[in-house]
């Protein structure tokens, strides 16, 4: 028994996924820096809601940021061609958190602790999810069409949710 669990921890716990893990803290920091910069920047001008422009510049910049070091440093991968798969992993993940704090907050939890507790099934997922269909050396064309319907089917959820 304690052999099977040293052995899925091995499995585990590979180098990529230790890079994985420190490239995501890099990333966090770095996000949170191009926010702060770019709200204090905005702030000075005559902008009524400066975090607003702020968020959407530093989401940008830091999915490209994201991107790159993922690519690069956790993968070992540069095709600039494959920005459209992360963003579409991006934008999955982005509707898990979104809906996994909700969840928590109808429960009762805090959304900054909900927030928290996301963090790590999301961060997961996002390994998983570029390991398997960003940085895969192939993606099979059936993974594609589960990653849209994933990704359509949050949209879906997302919009009642909001507006309905």
């Amino acid at each position: 028994m304690l052999q099977n669990i040293r052995n899925l921890i091995r499995k585990v716990l590979t180098p990529e996924f230790i890079r994985f893990v420190f490239v995501a803290a890099l990333n966090t920091a770095f996000g949170w820096a191009v926010f702060a910069v770019l709200r204090y920047l905005l702030g000075m001008t005559s902008l009524k809601e400066p975090f607003v422009l702020a968020a959407f510049l530093g989401t940008i910049i830091s999915v490209l940021f994201n991107f790159k070091t993922y690519g690069k440093i956790v993968f070992k991968v540069g095709d600039n061609r494959l920005i459209f798969k992360f963003v579409m992993v991006c934008a999955i993940t982005y509707f898990v958190n979104i809906f996994g704090i909700g969840i928590m907050e109808r429960l009762g939890v805090n959304n900054y602790w909900a927030s928290a507790i996301m963090a790590l099934p999301v961060g997961l997922l996002n390994y998983l999810f570029n390991k398997i269909f960003t940085f895969a050396p192939e993606t099979k064309p059936r993974l594609w069409w589960v990653m849209c319907g994933i990704l359509a089917v949050e949209l879906v959820i997302f919009l009642v949710l909001r507006f309905c």
